[in-house]
């Protein structure tokens, strides 16, 4: 049953990503996680003044997370999308983006599409619900013990590495402007192995 609900979820995020939910910028299929890959990545998005803390997520943390909103249209659309943003402040969501809200561009998606990143917290790109206060679900599934102000948890991948980049640094520039570096956390959860195991 596993086996079939993960092809089911992995061919529907492709054809919502191929159908321009999120343009397929430098779109590179993987087979299988590739700590080179995942280590140039980290290496290229670490800054001495941010407190980033990177985790790479099993198949079965990422389908917890993904599963903690009891709606199937959340788990199959919303909480399978590839690259999301989200903002907390203690157990509170304040904002959060997925990469088919992010205007594509020329070569990258843009996430501050219509400024949403101008201000902090960010204006929401996804309607915060009351159910979906249940995404502070992420610090226990992941471990996260973090007393900071503010958490930012970013899922990125492999799959969309430019995407993934600028969706980082989208937060880092939206912290270094808004002068909050020292009250955040920000935590980027690789999900290579959620899209790749069998």
């Amino acid at each position: 049953m596993k086996n079939i609900s993960h092809i089911v979820i992995l061919c529907f995020a492709t054809a919502i990503l191929l159908a321009g939910c999120g343009v397929l910028y430098d779109f590179k299929p993987i087979k299988q996680f590739d700590q080179k890959d995942y280590d140039q990545m980290i290496t290229s998005v670490l800054d001495r003044n941010f407190k980033i803390n990177p985790i790479v997520s099993d198949y079965e943390q990422f389908d917890a997370y993904r599963t903690c909103i009891q709606d199937s249209l959340w788990q199959h659309q919303t909480a399978v999308q590839p690259v999301q943003i989200l903002y907390f402040k203690k157990d509170s969501l304040l904002s959060y983006h997925i990469n088919c809200t992010a205007k594509g561009g020329l070569s990258n998606l843009n996430w501050n599409t219509d400024q949403r990143f101008e201000t902090f917290p960010p204006v929401s790109a996804v309607t915060i619900t009351l159910q979906m206060q249940n995404l502070s679900k992420i610090r226990d599934i992941y471990g996260i013990h973090d007393d900071s102000e503010y958490l930012i948890v970013v899922f990125w991948t492999n799959m969309l590495p430019k995407i993934s980049k600028s969706a980082i640094e989208t937060v880092k520039t939206n912290l270094r402007e808004n002068e909050v570096v020292n009250k955040t956390s920000i935590v980027l959860i690789n999900t290579d192995k959620f899209y790749v195991t069998p």
